[in-house]
């Protein structure tokens, strides 16, 4: 990912449940992060797609094996992920909300440059069934915006 003429690769990935941000009032069911580091694996950026349940099956989360439990990872050899179809789910996220803020979880870094997708990741019944089966309350208390720039 490019921004500020900056390059960033993602490290990984996450889901919190409820969403750790709120449009309007309105809290999602999760929050999926794609976390960025820069060459030096110092944290930089955040991609941040709200997720609710939908009317079909979402293309990004059909693809993955099984869901695993919160805090836990899992290698699966040979499997590809390919984390652009969540981003054609949000229409390559075209338009979002940008701000400087910090990691929502351990270690908490602060400067990180935040994007969160205006469009909703859609998913359905079933698949926010298994998000919410294997996540714990995961999301923290809502920040107040206070010396924030967000740019819309």
């Amino acid at each position: 990912m490019l921004f500020n003429n900056e390059t960033v690769y993602l490290k990984g990935w996450h889901i919190h449940s409820p969403a750790d941000h709120s449009v309007g009032g309105d809290r999602s069911k999760a929050e999926m992060h794609f976390v960025h580091v820069d060459t030096k694996g110092d944290y930089r950026a955040v991609l941040a797609f709200r997720l609710d349940p939908g009317s079909h099956d979402s293309a990004f989360f059909a693809q993955l094996p099984k869901m695993i439990g919160f805090n836990s990872t899992m290698q699966y050899e040979g499997t590809q992920v390919d984390h652009r179809l969540a981003l054609d789910e949000v229409n390559m996220v075209n338009e979002f909300w940008t701000y400087k803020g910090s990691l929502t979880s351990p270690p908490c870094k602060e400067g990180v440059q935040w994007f969160i997708a205006r469009t909703i990741l859609f998913v359905s019944d079933g698949q926010m069934q298994d998000i919410l089966r294997v996540s714990t309350y995961s999301a923290r208390q809502e920040q107040e915006v206070w010396l924030h720039e967000i740019n819309v």
